[in-house]
């Protein structure tokens, strides 16, 4: 099964809403875990039950425009989208998980 690893840059204004968070995205477009990363430094992860997903529809449906490389910006808020690699994904994961 093909996986992609991504990092999500949300500007918006101060708020309890991630700043920063890592998908990782099976070839079923599921997202089977994430890394929520906040303003003050936590990080949280979070894994789906056995073959669930942590979005709603499939992750390429709901972030095409993201994937072509456009920005998404709206009332002060702006998401980018970037691939990263499956190192730098685990790297996250272990970083979020205190190890």
């Amino acid at each position: 099964m093909i996986v992609s690893h991504f990092r999500c840059d949300w500007t918006h204004p101060p708020s309890e809403d991630p700043v920063v968070i890592f998908y990782e995205v099976d070839g079923r477009g599921a997202v089977p875990r994430l890394i929520d990363v906040f303003a003050d430094g936590r990080r949280a992860r979070l894994e789906a039950e056995y073959g669930g997903s942590l979005v709603e529809g499939p992750f390429r449906d709901m972030a095409a425009n993201l994937l072509e490389g456009h920005a998404a910006e709206h009332e002060g808020e702006r998401l980018t989208l970037t691939p990263i690699t499956a190192d730098m994904f685990e790297t996250e994961w272990k970083i979020a998980g205190g190890n």
